[in-house]
């Protein structure tokens, strides 16, 4: 039996060589490379059991325990259910009384391989040769235990028979299958391991290979498409080929010392290609030692870094050179501007930056387009710069914005401050020149404003800046002029940054308060008031327009000022509409180009109007006829929005813009303001009384209210009353006012017991609510 059993465990060697095969062409991890494996495990199952022992009654003994039990540990589930079922069905097919143990010996082998996988996965159990014959051991013991439960006559008999036979031919077939499977894996894993070397020793990267003493024994694809070297025209070369000749015999030490000690060496190299170009490559070497430590390989690597060198070229090119002319930027001004400091702080000669820019350049862009603009400022750029020294520097700051610097003019400043203005001068003549675009001739004129240097102690922000400030005095003085910077400008900018500081820290406190100036009839009624804005300053005291609202314009916080006004006039009509007396009074607010544009401005205002609870009725914004032309249609879109909702519009200062009869047939206005300019010189003024009297009979013919501001005596009311002006605002009614000064106006001009606003009880609900519904608004 025992012979039997030794040739029924020779299939194995088959299934080996078979699965083997598998493994090489469709890989054990694939479903197909697994199905292929069950077939094979179960087969040689199957033959097994043809060639088998069989004793009486049906029973047979075979390999299929281990063949089934490494079909679970090697194969996995899948395999195992695949190999288990087509022993199981000719086991079924065979019969006899035996059919059911040799079915639990099928499932015991499963179940057993299993779970020695399991553990095994989990390190739990080492795969070695002794792991395996305890396994074998276990396994065909339980399976003879299995055969005696069994409870047959001839049962005892049987184990008797075969029992020593088993455990002594299958635990030893199951660590020679065992360990025959664990070699097919290993060398499965290294036939892989060798394509994935093969297919990454292809990657882009140029690779070569070489011995210790630097002699190219392999290389790949990318290598020869960087060097343009064939694989024949290298092998057996020693790697010095490649050299350009830019790195000295010290680079090259360096590099074979720091690869001596630590097997690596990385760097940007400059080699040379088959074609004799030179170019640059980063390049890896790690040495490659065998297992006694000795050095048997060098492994190359080359990155062909032309392309990302140019772009980094032209990266740097962009961050110190203009776009358009191609000069020195800001960036770059500035590193020369410093280099230049610090040479006058050394030879105590001086320097001049001269900024320059061209008067009427906008119009020009505007009028002729973008494209002849720029075309204007590259021959602008060339100009200066041929009529420069070539120790001068010229950048180009941005649109028509030039600074020229020029260095080591004299050490005395009076003496370099005409040599300063010589260049200036030199300068204007060279640009003055025509301009010649085919039938299209232009001239330009130029603004130049100059600073000296002569020490380290300005940064070249600071110098810009002063020669930026010095071209601003030249505009100031008529344009096409040469100004020197002084030092009181710096103090004059100065003083604008802290107001521009105060003026956002004020908003954030809410110092800007309003001021109401009231508004009449022509029966001397108070209908409403104007707001203006006042700005009550912690240390300054109260502060007008005239103070701040320049500077707001110019930093862009004059919208947020109108916000406050209107926010607070809203408040102020909501508490207005709770008393009869007073709910027919209207503000009027003006309103900034910017807001008006905004375009979260409708949005912004209308929840200003819901959470104050004003009357939108007695709202009026009083916008300006630069404002419209800006954007009209845009203008009449809002204004309309606007308008259905209830608010109100005025145009103030009417008479001193645009006036287009166009633009007023198409704005939702309800009132014209008459400047007041023209009432103060209508008396003296035929000119200012003509044209009041045009734009009262104007506004009579579309049907709109007329407001006369300024008027400041008793002989302007009565001829603007005369002319048919109807509303009146001016200093003979009353000055700008605070509220409760206002609100007294109000009980002098309707002196009744419903108007008693002023009253200690009164202006206390008044605060009240007014806490309220801030509160509210706020929230």
């Amino acid at each position: 039996m025992i012979l039997h059993l030794i040739q029924n465990a020779a299939l194995l060697l088959s299934l080996c060589c078979l699965q083997s095969i598998n493994n090489r062409f469709l890989g054990s991890n694939s479903k197909t490379g697994s199905f292929i494996s069950g077939l094979l495990y179960g087969l040689t199952c199957v033959i097994g059991m043809m060639s088998a022992i069989e004793l009486e009654g049906g029973w047979i003994f075979d390999a299929r325990s281990v063949v089934l039990s490494m079909a679970a540990i090697f194969g996995g589930p899948l395999v195992a259910v695949i190999a288990g079922f087509i022993a199981a069905a000719y086991r079924f097919w065979l019969g006899g009384a035996g059919m059911w143990g040799g079915m639990s010996v099928i499932v015991l082998a499963v179940l057993l391989g299993w779970a020695y996988r399991y553990f095994h996965s989990r390190n739990k159990v080492v795969q070695g040769l002794w792991s395996l014959l305890l396994f074998g051991l276990l396994l065909h013991i339980l399976m003879l235990i299995n055969l005696l439960l069994q409870s047959t006559d001839h049962t005892t008999d049987m184990v008797m028979q075969a029992g020593v036979a088993m455990l002594l031919v299958m635990p030893v077939a199951t660590v020679w299958l065992g360990w025959m499977l664990v070699n097919i894996a290993r060398l499965a894993r290294d036939e892989q391991e060798l394509r994935i070397a093969a297919t990454a020793f292809e990657i882009r990267q140029g690779l070569l290979i070489t011995d210790p003493d630097s002699r190219i024994l392999r290389v790949n694809r990318a290598f020869s498409t960087i060097t343009g070297y064939q694989p024949d025209e290298v092998i057996g070369q020693k790697s010095s080929i490649l050299s350009s000749g830019r790195h000295d015999a010290a680079f090259y030490r360096n590099m074979w010392q720091q690869l001596t000690v630590t097997d690596r060496w990385q760097g940007e190299v400059w080699n040379q290609r088959k074609n004799g170009e030179v170019y640059p490559e980063w390049l890896s070497i790690v040495g490659v030692r065998n297992i006694k430590g000795q050095l048997t390989h060098y492994v190359a690597s080359i990155d062909d870094v032309t392309k990302r060198k140019a772009a980094e070229a032209r990266i740097r090119h962009l961050a110190l050179f203009d776009t358009l002319t191609d000069l020195p930027n800001r960036n770059l001004l500035l590193d020369r501007v410093q280099h230049a400091t610090n040479a006058c702080a050394l030879s105590k000669r001086y320097s001049a930056l001269l900024f320059l820019n061209f008067d009427g350049f906008k119009g020009i862009n505007d009028l002729h387009g973008r494209q002849l603009g720029d075309e204007l400022l590259c021959r602008i750029a060339t100009r200066l710069s041929n009529g420069l020294r070539s120790s001068d520097t010229l950048a180009r700051l941005g649109a028509d914005e030039f600074v020229v610097m020029v260095e080591s003019l004299d050490d005395d400043r009076q003496e370099a401050t005409t040599k300063a203005e010589q260049c200036a001068i030199h300068l204007k003549r060279v640009l003055g020149k025509l301009y010649r675009f085919n039938e299209l001739e232009l001239h330009s004129r130029v603004s130049i404003g100059i600073t000296l240097f002569n020490d380290a102690e300005h940064t070249g922000e600071d110098l810009i800046q002063q020669a930026e400030m010095a071209m601003h005095q030249a505009k100031a003085a008529g344009k096409d002029a040469i100004r020197f910077f002084d030092p009181t400008m710096q103090e004059t900018v100065s003083a604008r940054l802290r107001l521009e500081e105060d003026i956002r820290r004020g908003l954030q406190a809410e110092e800007f308060i309003p001021y109401l100036q009231p508004q009449l009839d022509e029966r001397g009624r108070v209908l409403g008031a104007e707001v203006l804005a006042r700005w009550q300053h912690p240390q300054r005291g109260l502060l007008t327009p005239g103070v701040f609202i320049e500077v707001a314009e110019q930093v862009g916080m004059v919208e947020q000022i109108d916000l406050q006004m209107l926010y607070q006039a809203c408040h102020q009509l909501a508490l207005w509409r709770r008393e009869p007396a007073t709910a027919s009074l209207s503000l009027a607010v003006n309103l900034s180009a910017r807001l008006l544009y905004q375009p979260d401005f409708i949005d912004q205002l209308l929840q200003i109007l819901a959470l104050s609870g004003a009357n939108p009725q007695r709202l009026k914004l009083e916008l300006t006829e630069t404002i419209l032309i800006d954007d009209m249609s845009v203008a009449i879109a809002r204004m309309h929005q606007l308008r259905e909702h209830g608010i109100r519009f005025s145009i103030d200062d009417f008479g001193t813009g645009y006036s287009s009869l166009a633009y007023l047939q198409k704005l939702p206005l309800d009132q014209l303001k008459i400047d007041q300019s023209f009432v103060r010189d209508m008396i003296e003024d035929e000119q200012s009384l003509a044209i009041i009297r045009a734009i009262c009979a104007l506004a009579a013919s579309l049907q709109l209210e007329v407001i006369a501001e300024g008027v400041e005596t008793q002989e302007q009311h009565a001829m603007l009353q005369d002319i048919g002006c109807g509303y009146f605002q001016g200093y003979l009614f009353g000055r700008p006012m605070p509220l409760d000064e206002f609100e007294r106006l109000l009980m002098a001009n309707q002196p009744k017991p419903s108007l008693q606003l002023s009253s200690d009880h009164s202006r206390s609900e008044a605060n009240t609510d007014n806490e309220m519904i801030t509160a509210r608004a706020r929230r």
